[in-house]
């Protein structure tokens, strides 16, 4: 292209600058801020005519709705009906509870010695609508009958007591020694002149029992360290007065406890 036509055309010109112009391209390019104006125009008056003509339509007046058949209500007085009463059935009549017999009921013991007739225990058969007693009776009881929704009486229930002779390890209230055990050891021990001689000194563990009444027993080595001192440790323990005794549930135990005793060199 020539300068001075080139100064003169535009972009499309200089892009189809000896290409084929009637192929399509070219015109489409030209024309195409033509085309969008006429389009935003037929777009603008059909945007008007719409509006134009929902306002004409809401400009008529509304045709009165006249109801040509009234309709009158008629009101009724509502009338809830009449339930009949629920009859109960009777209730049973309840059997008033059979005489009971009573039976012997004999403490379990183990004798060698010969059981009474009377004395010998009562079969669980015999037991049936019979109360137990400390002695055979045909006399009428008002007692617990089987089948019987209202017993009448109360029962007691007392626990067999099992006392075992053996030294608990911990109480609720534990032994106490009556004075300053300190003190005690202190005053009565005498070192060994074998251990004194050896050269030997340290803790011996001895284990006793603090019966009820507070003596003490079953005096046992735990832990010795030889020389004398642990024959010693066991002489003091066995001569101790008597302790404050141990107690569980209120009542004095035997207590099984452990002391040691430590043999210092001077």
């Amino acid at each position: 292209m020539e300068t001075q036509k080139l100064l003169q055309a535009d972009y499309l010109d200089i892009v189809f600058d000896n290409r084929n112009k009637n192929y399509g391209g070219y015109e489409l390019r030209k024309n195409y801020d033509r085309r969008v104006r006429k389009a935003t125009l037929i777009l603008l008056l059909g945007v008007v005519g719409l509006s134009s003509f929902s306002l004409v339509k809401s400009s008529k007046p509304a045709e009165e709705v006249v109801n040509r058949n009234p309709i009158t209500p008629t009101f009724y007085d509502a009338v809830p009906p009449k339930i009949p009463p629920r009859i109960l059935p009777p209730e049973p009549p309840v059997a008033p509870p059979k005489p009971a017999s009573a039976h012997i009921f004999t403490d379990p013991v183990i004798t060698d010695d010969p059981i009474l007739p009377d004395q010998q225990m009562t079969e669980n058969k015999q037991l049936v609508n019979s109360n137990p007693g400390s002695s055979n009776n045909t006399m009428e009881s008002t007692g617990i009958v089987p089948g019987n929704p209202d017993p009448v009486g109360k029962g007691i229930v007392t626990g067999i007591e099992v006392v075992e002779n053996k030294a608990l390890v911990y109480v609720e209230q534990m032994p106490q020694f009556i004075g300053n055990i300190e003190e005690y050891l202190g005053n009565n021990l005498r070192y060994p002149e074998s251990a004194r001689s050896n050269n030997i000194d340290g803790r011996v563990v001895v284990q006793f029992v603090v019966n009820e009444d507070g003596s003490v027993s079953n005096v046992t080595l735990a832990r010795g360290i030889g020389g004398g001192c642990d024959e010693e440790a066991i002489r003091i323990v066995s001569a101790m007065p008597k302790w404050k005794p141990g107690k569980q549930n209120g009542k004095a135990v035997k207590v099984l406890f452990t002391l040691p005793i430590k043999f210092v060199l001077n």
